[in-house]
């Protein structure tokens, strides 16, 4: 952490490569969960807020894509508004991650803050427009392959032809609409800016279904060129749609992850930082052996680089529980994604207005705990699709069988 270490120094931490004191915006999307159930909740806001100040007209609404810890742009990755390190999905990675910082924290300031609400509406409206190479609404670039021009995916070894979209393009700008559709009027947003994200959740979702689809080849198509799909294994936009939800849960999904395992098999990235989204892509899908097999690869790499250490904190304590907040306040939900002979337990984690612990033993018994802040209504979902919904009050320790079972609280000891 950053915070404190200077007069100058804004409220942040490390998001990027070690030899390089700065934050990055892709980075920091991808540790904000991490750091959040670490408490480093005012430095996410922090530099959330900078980063959507950053996103300018002249800078064709890119944010910026790295910043010193004094707020300067690093100069590495800008030479000037027309000169800079600028990456399709980064900006709609920051809306998404805004409104899961709301919904972990129930603080509105993640949506609310002047810079960051102009932000938010002008990514999914001003920067599509600007960015919009095909002419269907999805966001992209001009296929220079150039990252100081702007390029489709975050795959920066990508070969030629380099695409115009990309599927890490419109898979994260699909998350974001998805994320705001379900933001409630509590958040501040009015109800029309609901209706219209959901709407094009539900355009980007069929548009994906309908046309990125390669039968001949049973996956998804890393994205198009003017001259139509491009297939083969492309990193990032490989495995971007299956870690932000965007496949159906259907035969289409699973042969789209057994394509990601062979690809990762025949050509493994060589960067670390990499492997960091592979258990989500799993997760998202139920396949739990082989997201615990990434989440093991990337703790016994021992890597210091910063992504590996905050997202491995958010894998183990939200990912492998299924910890995460409802759609309504003091609601929580969890899944437990261990193996039937292990046990888990995540204790003091910030979820809305309250302090919970889950511990799940195997898919058998989970039992959930409030030790701070408001009672919640925990939702349960067991391997079978099943639910069990309890109310758990403050100071209690309530704890679900597969059988069903809901016993009486018990007092926190």
């Amino acid at each position: 952490m950053q915070t404190g270490r200077s007069a100058d120094f804004l409220p942040s931490y490390w998001a990027g490569l070690t030899d390089r004191p700065m934050f990055y915006s892709r980075d920091l999307a991808h540790q904000m969960l991490g750091a959040h159930l670490l408490g480093l909740d005012t430095e996410n806001l922090s530099m959330l807020r900078h980063f959507a100040a950053s996103a300018t007209e002249r800078r064709g609404w890119y944010p910026l894509w790295a910043f010193l810890f004094d707020g300067t742009p690093a100069a590495i990755d800008y030479h000037d508004d027309d000169d800079f390190v600028r990456e399709i999905p980064a900006p709609f990675e920051l809306v998404e991650k805004a409104v899961e910082q709301y919904r972990w924290t129930r603080d509105d300031r993640f949506l609310r803050t002047p810079e960051i609400a102009s932000f938010i509406r002008t990514t999914l409206t001003s920067f599509v427009q600007a960015h919009d190479p095909l002419g269907n609404g999805v966001a992209g670039e001009r296929g220079s392959g150039r990252i100081f021009q702007g390029t489709a995916t975050y795959n920066e070894v990508e070969k030629p032809p380099h695409l115009l979209v990309s599927a890490d393009g419109i898979a994260s700008q699909w998350a974001a609409h998805a994320a705001l559709a379900d933001v409630t009027t509590e958040a501040g947003l009015d109800k029309e800016f609901a209706r219209w994200n959901a709407e094009r959740t539900h355009a980007l979702e069929t548009e994906f279904a309908e046309n990125w689809w390669l039968a001949d080849h049973r996956c998804y198509t890393a994205g198009f060129t003017r001259e139509g799909p491009v297939s083969g294994f492309s990193l990032e936009s490989t495995w971007f749609p299956a870690v932000k939800g965007l496949m159906r849960a259907d035969d289409r999904a699973d042969a789209h992850l057994d394509f990601l395992g062979t690809g990762l098999e025949q050509s493994p990235p060589h960067n670390i930082e990499a492997f960091t989204y592979l258990p989500e892509a799993y997760l998202r899908y139920g396949r739990d052996e082989e997201a615990l097999r990434w989440i093991r690869h990337l703790a016994d790499s021992r890597a210091h680089y910063p992504e590996v250490p905050f997202t491995h904190v958010a894998h183990l304590a939200a990912g492998l529980t299924g910890l995460a907040p409802g759609p309504h306040r003091g609601e929580v939900r969890t899944r437990s994604h261990i193996p039937a002979d292990a046990w888990l337990e995540a204790d003091q984690v910030a979820v809305g207005t309250s302090v919970v612990g889950v511990r799940h033993e195997g898919g058998e018994a989970s039992e959930l705990w409030v030790t701070g802040g408001d009672a919640v209504d925990w939702t349960h979902t067991w391997r079978d699709g099943r639910t069990t919904r309890v109310h758990v009050p403050v100071g209690t320790r309530i704890r679900i069988t597969g059988g069903g079972e809901t016993p009486a609280a018990d007092e926190q000891k």
